[in-house]
């Protein structure tokens, strides 16, 4: 048995847009997890607070469209999916509508402040038709050589059934990897969950606190030691 999680055709618009703008087709990184993945680095101990908790996916079948704004200003990755993830079979006709988009406030100068960036996702699917599944995430990271944070804020929907009632969750994760030059670095993490916004008693938080170490990067591969609890 294989899985894929990755193959898709690609065409790159640099020559007519700004540089970073393409276009994808077939199964591939979806918005959100894959991007965030490239500032919190610790896949490998777990995953992203809304993938970790079965919100959302790292990859789906789809076509998708990404550009960068000029200057670095930001961008922003818009797609269409089949909404049941790249470890599912499609179940229906419903479609999955996905969108991160992301700005630098501070991109130009040589501020601190350039590191800092605030995200918003949105994604739309329905479970059967007229039940809908959705999130909502709006996000803010920091990322500095000696410091990469941030915060995400989750709001989600859910209707697995047109006979069953809308269920609301809510939740957040706040984290942070401060480092030192040797290639130590902490990492600090909280995460808070409501799955159903009636029932306080199904609350679920988590706490991460490890140290690691990173070593010196060896042509595109990187290796680290986490003791973590």
């Amino acid at each position: 048995t294989f899985r894929v999680k990755y193959t898709f055709a690609q065409i790159n618009f640099d020559d007519w847009m700004t540089r970073g703008s393409w276009a994808r087709i077939g199964i591939q990184q979806l918005p959100w997890v894959d991007f965030e993945e490239g500032i919190y680095r610790y896949r490998f101990q777990g995953t992203v607070f809304t993938e970790r908790e079965g919100f959302l996916s790292s990859s789906d079948a789809g076509v998708s469209f990404h550009t960068n704004f000029p200057s670095n200003y930001g961008d922003f990755h818009v797609g269409v999916y089949n909404g049941e993830n790249y470890n599912r079979v499609e179940a229906n006709d419903q479609k999955s509508f996905a969108f991160r988009g992301t700005v630098r406030p501070f991109a130009t100068g040589a501020s601190v402040l350039r590191g800092l960036r605030a995200h918003l996702v949105y994604v739309g699917d329905n479970y059967v038709r007229n039940a809908e599944r959705m999130r909502f995430i709006g996000s803010a990271t920091f990322e500095h050589k000696y410091l990469n944070a941030g915060f995400d804020y989750l709001d989600a929907k859910d209707q697995t059934s047109i006979t069953i009632a809308d269920v609301e969750g809510q939740g957040y994760s706040i984290w942070a990897t401060p480092r030192l030059p040797q290639g130590w670095e902490a990492l600090l993490r909280y995460d808070h969950l409501k799955p159903n916004s009636l029932f306080d008693s199904q609350v679920r938080n988590r706490t991460i606190v490890g140290v690691a170490y990173w070593f010196k990067t060896q042509g595109n591969v990187s290796s680290a030691l986490l003791l973590d609890y």
